[in-house]
């Protein structure tokens, strides 16, 4: 199930709020976002995401296979 664009304007403006509290530039921010959603797919127990905003762009996440 997708956010909604309202649940997504309210994430988006939570997320720049912490991130000016936090002073952190357009490369912070980035990697922060992606490491955000490298940790989400694992908490999930997920192999691998996918997200697309149709008419904008797309992201994929694969995990690495962990050897023991």
């Amino acid at each position: 199930m997708a956010l909604t664009d309202e649940q997504s304007q309210q994430l988006m403006d939570a997320i720049i709020e912490k991130c000016e509290a936090l002073e952190l530039g357009p490369e912070e921010i980035i990697d922060g976002l992606g490491r955000a959603l490298l940790s989400a797919t694992i908490a999930f127990e997920k192999d691998s995401a996918a997200i697309t905003v149709e008419g904008v762009g797309y992201c994929d996440v694969f995990i690495e296979p962990q050897s023991d």
